[in-house]
């Protein structure tokens, strides 16, 4: 049953990463008269979204070493709590950044609102 649960989660989490990147780069998909400008957003919220994918493991990680000794049928729960944890950090923090880059490009008159 615990294997099932951890599945479960990290079957949910690989949706919500998904959903996240569809969410981010569908203004960059959806602008094409700037190919320029597109390939610039894109590089720069590819960058933003996996440093922040990296990071949360890696803190996680460092956060199960300092937790107790688990019992080894919940260490796969465990790591898909955590697993789920940093996806949902990842995805507010590529949301966040994909939002103030869409408003820098409109106020400096790069992207148009009905290119958005």
């Amino acid at each position: 049953m615990i294997k099932l649960i951890s599945n479960i989660i990290f079957v949910i989490a690989v949706l919500i990463l998904l959903k996240t990147w569809y969410n981010i780069y569908e203004v960059v998909m959806r602008h094409y008269k700037k190919f320029g400008v597109r390939i610039l957003i894109t590089v720069i919220l590819c960058m933003i979204t996996i440093v922040s994918l990296i990071a949360p493991i890696y803190l996680l990680c460092y956060l199960k070493i300092l937790l107790p000794a688990v019992p080894v049928e919940y260490i796969k729960l465990q790591s898909a709590f955590f697993a789920i944890i940093a996806v949902l950090i990842n995805r507010f923090i590529a949301i966040k950044a994909k939002n103030a880059a869409v408003d820098y490009c409109l106020k400096k008159g790069i992207l148009t609102k009905t290119g958005i």
